[in-house]
């Protein structure tokens, strides 16, 4: 009798795939993100006499850089993975039934890893900028934590102004925002985003956010983003990262995991039900995986 076999399905078809996704679109983000970071940072003053470099040091640039490195994290992973890229979307998905508790800490494992090596390839291609930059102030790229460091080029900080609880609220609110408007973007009910352009859509939210909410804390808004950079930083610094304004460190963590699950809540609780009670289904073609809408083309 003849024997048949059947293939195992690719562990790439499963969970490990989708964490592979979520690795290279916060891997994606970071070094685009925190790329911008060091234009802003350490080219300010290379001009005639040391006078500013033009664009370079303007606020623009960091809110437009940090929506076009989530504009492309999302590409990278949308289809795979919904293209979290934040351990604050991920849980709000979860809080709301909307992605399995089974794979939060995997996914959350792949984007602070995401971050921890973009950071470290970002310190390496930015290592000349980095020492001349820091020797102005006279201190070793080791002290690159130290208050009059670079640290902000990998993590984010409060101004020096704005208290504890300033800080933890810009940052809870600004991913309050993030998440209940990603929830209303890729809500396949209230006019979604069709022709795959719900990336570009979602970066200019953030470059919202970061026009509105970015200059008190840096707006961190996923702690991913930050945590993953700041754990790299603390090899090189002896941990000094860590302990940075005053242990600073755990605000860009609860703050947004918490925004983002209240965000989450509003909008469904809120316009969620509304488009229930109106019975409104998913307009045309556009199809709600995680955070990705995508139109099916005719060969699907």
């Amino acid at each position: 009798m003849a024997r048949q076999f059947t293939s195992r399905p690719s562990a790439l078809a499963g969970l490990w795939g989708e964490c592979i996704a979520e690795f290279f679109g916060t891997l994606i983000l970071l070094l685009f993100g925190d790329g911008c970071v060091a234009t802003f940072a350490l080219f300010t003053n290379i001009g005639a006499n040391n006078a500013a470099t033009p664009f370079a040091n303007e606020w623009i640039v960091i809110i437009l850089g940090w929506g076009l490195a989530v504009m492309l994290g999302i590409y990278v992973a949308g289809a795979i993975s919904g293209a979290h890229l934040n351990p604050a979307v991920t849980l709000a998905l979860a809080a709301r039934g909307k992605f399995s508790w089974g794979k939060v800490v995997p996914y959350w494992v792949a984007q602070v890893l995401g971050g921890f090596v973009a950071a470290a390839i970002l310190y390496f291609v930015y290592q000349g900028a980095l020492v001349h930059a820091l020797s102005l102030n006279h201190l070793t790229i080791g002290q690159i934590a130290d208050p009059n460091g670079y640290g902000g080029v990998f993590y984010t900080a409060p101004k020096p102004f704005v208290g504890t609880f300033g800080a933890f609220c810009d940052e809870f609110v600004g991913t309050a925002l993030l998440v209940g408007l990603i929830f209303a973007i890729t809500d396949g009910r209230n006019q979604p985003v069709q022709a795959n352009l719900n990336p570009l859509i979602i970066g200019l939210l953030v470059v919202a956010i970061g026009a509105s909410f970015g200059l008190n804390t840096g707006y961190a808004i996923n702690p991913a983003r930050d945590f993953g950079p700041r754990l790299w930083i603390a090899l090189v610094s002896g941990g000094a990262s860590l302990s940075a304004n005053n242990y600073y460190f755990w605000i860009p963590i609860v703050a947004p995991l918490l925004g983002g699950v209240v965000g989450a809540f509003i909008y469904d609780f809120t316009v969620g039900k509304v488009l229930e009670a109106r019975g409104l289904t998913k307009s045309g073609t556009a199809e709600t995986k995680g955070e990705a809408v995508r139109v099916p083309s005719e060969a699907e």
